[in-house]
C-alpha cells in the first residue's frame, strides 16, 4: 500500500467516502426520490415490453416467459450492484485523463484505483435492485419455486460471480481510457453482445453460444445459473460443470481487469493539462 495504509485504513476510508456520497445524494432528498422512481418507471416498462412480447409466445427454446424474466432480473441485478461501486469510477476516467484531474489522483496516499472506487460509490442504482428483486420474486413464484438452503447458497454465489463478471467489464473498459483519452465504441458492442444473455442462449447459432460461454463469457451472469436452478438444458456438447463456474470465472476477469487497469495505468504519461 501507498505510504504504508494498512487495509483497516483503507476499509475506514470507504466507509467515510460512502457516507458522504449517500449524504450528497439526499442533499436534494426531492430530486434524488425522481430519479429512483424515474428509473423504476423506465425498467419497469422495458420489463413489462418484455413480458408482453414473451406472452406471444408458449415457449422460447424451452425457456418459458417467467424463466426468460429470470434471466433478465438476474442480470439487471449482478449489473446494478456492480455500478453501484463501479460504474462512476470507470466512467468519468477517460474525462479524467483528458482534463488531468488523474494527475492529481496520482499524487494520493492511497492506490489511485482503490482512490476511484472509494469516491465513487452510486446510490441511485437503489431503483435497479429493487425492481430487480421485484421480478425475480414474481418470476419464481409464478414458477412455483420454493428455494431451499442449498439453493439460496447456490444463487447468492452464482449472483457474486455474475457481479464480478459485470464488474470486469466496467474496469476492462475504462482502460482504453488511458490510451484513447476520448469516449470507447468498442464497450458499445460489447454491451450490444451482453443483451444476447437477456434471452436463453441456447436460440442463437452455435457460434455465438460458444462466444458468450468462453470468448465474452456473459452467459455466466444469469443464463448458466438460471439452467441449474430452473433445471434446464445447456447447449449440446458442453461440460456439465459450466454452471457450478460462475464464481470461478467471476473471479478470474475480474483480476484480470484490474490487472488491464494497473497495466493502463503503467503506461499513462498525462495530458499536459
Amino acid at each position: 500500500m501507498r505510504g504504508g495504509i494498512t487495509m483497516k485504513k483503507i476499509l475506514e476510508l470507504y466507509r467515510v467516502f460512502l457516507r458522504l456520497n449517500v449524504q450528497k445524494a439526499m442533499v436534494y432528498r426531492g430530486t434524488y426520490i425522481a430519479g429512483v422512481v424515474g428509473q423504476w418507471l423506465g425498467y419497469g416498462v422495458t420489463f413489462a415490453s418484455l413480458y408482453i412480447m414473451l406472452s406471444r409466445f408458449e415457449v422460447l427454446a424451452g425457456w418459458n416467459r417467467y424463466e426468460v424474466l429470470v434471466l433478465y432480473g438476474l442480470s439487471v441485478l449482478s449489473y446494478a450492484l456492480s455500478a453501484t461501486v463501479f460504474f462512476v469510477p470507470t466512467q468519468d476516467l477517460a474525462m479524467k485523463v483528458r482534463t488531468g484531474e488523474l494527475d492529481q489522483i496520482l499524487s494520493k496516499p492511497v492506490h489511485p484505483f482503490l482512490y476511484e472506487i472509494m469516491q465513487g460509490f452510486c446510490p441511485n442504482y437503489l431503483s435497479h435492485i429493487s425492481l430487480a428483486v421485484a421480478v425475480l420474486v414474481f418470476a419464481f413464484a409464478k414458477l412455483h419455486y420454493k428455494p431451499d438452503m442449498v439453493s439460496m447458497l447456490y444463487l447468492a454465489l452464482m449472483l457474486t460471480g455474475g457481479l464480478l463478471i459485470q464488474s470486469a467489464v466496467f474496469i476492462a473498459g475504462s482502460s482504453v481510457g488511458f490510451f484513447t483519452v476520448q469516449d470507447n465504441p468498442v464497450m458499445d458492442m460489447v454491451y450490444t453482445l451482453k443483451g444476447f444473455v437477456n434471452y436463453p442462449i441456447t436460440i442463437f447459432p452455435r457460434a455465438l453460444q460458444f462466444f458468450l460461454t468462453f470468448m465474452l463469457p456473459f452467459a455466466f451472469i444469469n443464463f448458466y445459473p438460471a439452467a441449474m436452478l430452473l433445471q434446464k438444458e445447456i447447449p449440446a456438447g458442453y461440460p456439465a460443470v459450466l454452471p457450478y463456474l460462475p464464481p470461478v470465472v467471476g473471479i478470474f476477469v475480474f483480476v484480470l481487469s484490474i490487472r488491464l487497469w494497473n497495466w493502463g495505468l503503467s503506461h499513462y504519461q498525462g495530458t499536459g493539462s
